[in-house]
């Protein structure tokens, strides 16, 4: 069997802070090449990953697979349109992808534990829901890569929130993760993960700890908003350009606690359920 070439392409984007780039996958050999993520669509993105093809030595791809819909990784799909590509995403994510890289429309769906076939190479299809209602993570059996999506950043978290972010299905999700026998992931943003179980253990911890620190900033304030307890929690040690997605991600914790029948919501303000 040829060896598989699986290449990290970070393609600089608006992204947040503090990563300045998106990370798009390419999976192949000079026979063929699957491409997973588009980065945004500006110009940028075309030449860079036309750039890598030709220094690998790797042919057009006519499949890319999209991990979710958001605007640092999708819509890079109308820079490569000329290659007319089969575009895969999750069933779920289907019409947010389709509005995202519109007018384009070669659009089809996966499920979780379907697999795909590159440079005869089996690829898996994972649902891994919680950044989005339809993420997708690649796993790769042969070299135990996981493509993670922003499901796995190398450095910090990821942020989970409205519209579709749930809290609930992203614990799960990394859970299956920690499950599964993985040597290196490949992140949205940022270095190759040469420790992956260590740094899925870290975002679990993280969130865990995250949940139990909200419940005491409501125990000890009797009541906040989430704007106030994102405040309490990170009392100015972020940047403000992520505050709102902080809160967005404190919003979620919410969601979930409520869910679990600790936390309830009368006008904006949160509180231990009594």
């Amino acid at each position: 069997m040829e060896k598989l070439k699986v290449l990290r392409i970070p393609i600089p984007t608006p992204t947040l802070w503090p990563h300045t780039s998106t990370n798009c996958y390419l999976i192949g050999n000079h026979h063929e090449s699957l491409l997973v993520d588009t980065g945004y669509n500006h110009i940028e993105t075309r030449k860079v990953l036309e750039q890598s093809l030709q220094e690998n030595n790797m042919p057009e791809p006519k499949h890319i697979v999209l991990t979710h819909a958001h605007p640092d990784h999708a819509p890079g799909v109308l820079q490569v349109a000329n290659w007319s590509p089969i575009i895969y995403c999750h069933t779920y994510e289907k019409q947010a992808i389709v509005e995202a890289i519109s007018p384009y429309s070669a659009v089809k769906t996966v499920n979780d534990g379907d697999c795909f076939q590159v440079a005869n190479h089996e690829i898996i299809f994972l649902h891994t829901p919680g950044h989005t209602k339809g993420h997708l993570n690649l796993y790769i059996p042969t070299e135990k890569i996981l493509l993670a999506g922003d499901n796995i950043l190398s450095e910090g978290t990821t942020w989970i929130g409205k519209p579709d972010g749930d809290m609930t299905d992203y614990l799960h999700s990394l859970k299956r993760l920690q499950s599964m026998e993985i040597k290196t992931i490949g992140p949205g943003h940022g270095q190759w993960v040469e420790n992956p179980q260590k740094q899925i253990s870290f975002v679990l911890e993280r969130r865990l700890f995250r949940e139990k620190q909200i419940q005491k900033l409501l125990f000890e304030f009797k009541q906040l908003t989430a704007s106030e307890l994102t405040k309490h929690i990170y009392q100015d040690h972020i940047h403000p350009s992520v505050f709102e997605v902080a809160k967005r991600t404190t919003e979620a914790h919410l969601c979930k606690l409520i869910k679990d029948g600790e936390v309830q919501v009368h006008d904006d303000y949160y509180m231990i359920k009594s």
